[in-house]
């Protein structure tokens, strides 16, 4: 049977391969099926390779902010190839009966089990509940091949202010943690790792095939299994792959002096922690169960190994206040964040955060397009403080990080690259300055 998997695109979206469309090529095609991706976030035409390939199925697989495209597509392919309709991906998972207005079938979850058994059976229809994999070595190799890898490892991923020819891998799908903003919390299946050897065989590949300078780890928390990330580390320096530079995230925790000494000597320059607050009232909001002195801990030890240390932080939770705000500065400060991250908090949905606000969310029928965890007109949680002021401060303390975060080479490339954002950038810090 010949399948055709869709990746959406958006002039927003960013520039890396979609590694789970290249998974489910390998279960599909070991399963004896003729698999194509056609990835518009790559320029591919959708419509040109659906008349070349003459698909006998379709599947489309998409985040929340990907969905109206998703959904257009649909529509589009519908008439233009009728065969079935298959969707997967974060937001049908999270959303089945909204997918299934323009889908045949929706597959929830990992697919890499489920699409295969519903094409084997011919009950292309209707939701399929989740069959996550227990085993993940037992997955084929990702079909890389059908994604333009030379594409996406020249758009030179930014690493401690330098460009590297950098490609992505997965070691480990799922996190232990129930944040209330992330899908994870409502999720159930365990989290599941590859072994030490698969990763470092597939790590290896990606050298000799793409000639890669430096390595993305994709994973929620890679080193959820401490002991197992170790080795990997280990691995890399005794096969020599510890010249690539690569950065991970970790939670707070895991930034052990022994971990990071071994992760330093694998070829790690920087580590992303989520912090999310400054605020201890707010991380118990969230669910984070973690102390404010534990995530200063845990920034000093990152320090102290001679890593980067790149911080996530949030705003907009629920309850906060200009304290809170200020409390978060004040962190940033002290934890000494080499490179801050700010998004402003977004209910996406398959969190405990949107069952709460889903019918507010609903009734003001907001794009889903909108939703990309970084734009403060979406929608406000937060009712402590006034829309306008959270998205002021937001806006400011963005335009703050940008000029923090960047050398001023990296700006004049980013501003090349994107002009407009560059002058609201600049107007943004200008009326900081003016009203401080």
């Amino acid at each position: 049977m010949r399948v055709l998997l869709i990746n959406p695109g958006s002039p927003r979206a960013l520039k890396k391969e979609n590694l789970g469309l290249a998974f489910l090529a390998a279960a599909l095609s070991a399963d004896n099926h003729d698999v194509r991706i056609a990835d518009e976030n790559a320029g591919h035409c959708v419509e040109k390779v659906v008349d070349g390939f003459q698909p006998d199925v379709i599947g489309i697989s998409f985040m929340t902010m990907f969905a109206p495209r998703a959904y257009a597509l649909a529509e589009v392919l519908r008439h233009r190839r009728p065969v079935p309709l298959v969707a997967g991906g974060a937001h049908p998972t999270a959303l089945p009966e909204e997918a299934l207005q323009h889908f045949d079938c929706v597959i929830r979850g990992e697919g890499e089990l489920s699409l295969p058994r519903v094409l084997r059976n011919g009950t292309l229809s209707g939701i399929v509940e989740p069959h996550p994999p227990e085993d993940l070595d037992a997955l084929p190799m990702p079909r890389r091949d059908l994604l333009e890898m030379e594409f996406y490892a020249n758009q030179k991923e930014q690493l401690a202010g330098l460009s590297y020819r950098t490609l992505g891998i997965i070691t480990s799908r799922g996190c232990p943690h129930r944040c209330v903003f992330c899908a994870n919390s409502t999720r159930t299946m365990a989290v599941r790792y590859h072994s030490p050897e698969r990763v470092l065989t597939e790590m290896a590949e990606l050298v000799k095939r793409y000639h890669i300078e430096s390595i993305a780890f994709y994973d929620e928390q890679i080193a959820a299994d401490p002991f197992r990330f170790r080795q990997i580390c280990e691995g890399m320096v005794e096969r020599k792959l510890n010249y690539l530079k690569w950065e991970c995230q970790i939670h707070p925790r895991s930034a052990q002096p022994e971990l990071l000494k071994i992760m330093k000597r694998a070829g790690c320059v920087q580590v992303a922690i989520g912090f999310e607050s400054g605020s201890q009232k707010i991380l118990d909001a969230i669910n984070k169960n973690m102390l404010v002195e534990e995530n200063l801990q845990a920034a000093r030890q990152v320090h102290e190994a001679g890593l980067r240390l790149r911080g996530c932080f949030i705003i907009g939770t629920p309850g906060e206040t200009r304290e809170d705000i200020a409390a978060t500065q004040r962190f940033m400060e002290t934890a000494a964040v080499d490179f801050a991250s700010l998004h402003f908090l977004t209910p996406l949905p398959g969190s405990l955060l949107y069952e709460k606000y889903s019918e507010r969310i609903n009734q003001a029928a907001i794009p889903w397009d909108r939703f990309t965890a970084g734009d403060p007109d979406t929608f406000i949680c937060n009712e402590a403080m006034s829309p306008e002021e959270q998205k002021e401060t937001f806006r400011s303390l963005s335009a703050q990080l940008a000029f923090r975060n960047y050398t001023w080479k990296e700006k004049l490339r980013r501003a090349y690259r994107n002009p407009r954002h560059a002058l609201r950038i600049l107007y943004d810090r200008w009326v900081h300055t003016k009203t401080k």
